[in-house]
């Protein structure tokens, strides 16, 4: 998503992004899971060649859709292709903050759901990208590089998070490095991205 782009979608809700992402990009190429809660075909349904990676519609009504034991705690249903959506990583970070901003009153108790996609996966790796990291894992390297250019919009996206925070949010909860934990990169060379956006 570049900077024009996001300035047509900001101010959609979470479903008006989902069924635009739809639009653009089409639905699941078959369901998540089977019955078994099983994935079913990984290689059909992945798009990261593209540097595409799928979103789980529902997760606005539980987190870590994509994981048996959390998905077993929804129906079925939600693992099916119509409820996929495809995305790019800042793309797919937009909806985990407007899922936050808004979370489905159907959702199930106990769970917040969207931060922790924000603050976990999807900020500390893009963190690791913008500050220079390179994977050698080819489907990521084609996710990020579908990204890499538009660090602008990922500094307007950490703006929209931080915002709808409130003021007791610790801005150094999203400085983290998603590699560092393999000893592979360090938050330290992420701090230079959060400089830009104060």
């Amino acid at each position: 998503m570049n900077k024009q782009e996001y300035d047509v979608v900001k101010d959609m809700n979470y479903l008006e992004y989902c069924d635009y992402l739809q639009n653009k990009y089409g639905i699941g190429r078959c369901d998540y899971m089977n019955s078994d809660f099983k994935k079913k075909n990984p290689k059909k349904l992945s798009r990261t060649s593209e540097g595409l990676v799928v979103h789980h519609k529902m997760e606005d009504r539980m987190i870590m859709l994509s994981t048996p034991a959390y998905a077993k705690m929804g129906p079925i249903e939600w693992q099916k292709a119509e409820n996929l959506i495809y995305c790019d990583y800042l793309e797919h970070l937009l909806l985990h903050i407007l899922i936050c901003e808004n979370p489905s009153e159907d959702r199930i108790e106990g769970y917040a759901v969207g931060i922790g996609g924000v603050i976990n996966f999807l900020v500390p790796e893009l963190n690791d990208v913008y500050s220079g990291w390179v994977s050698k894992q080819q489907w990521r390297e084609n996710c990020y590089n579908k990204v890499r250019n538009d660090e602008e919009v990922y500094l307007c996206l950490l703006e929209k998070y931080i915002k709808g925070q409130g003021k007791e949010f610790d801005e150094k909860t999203l400085e983290r490095s998603y590699n560092e934990r393999y000893g592979y990169w360090s938050s330290e060379k992420n701090r230079e991205i959060f400089k830009k956006n104060s």
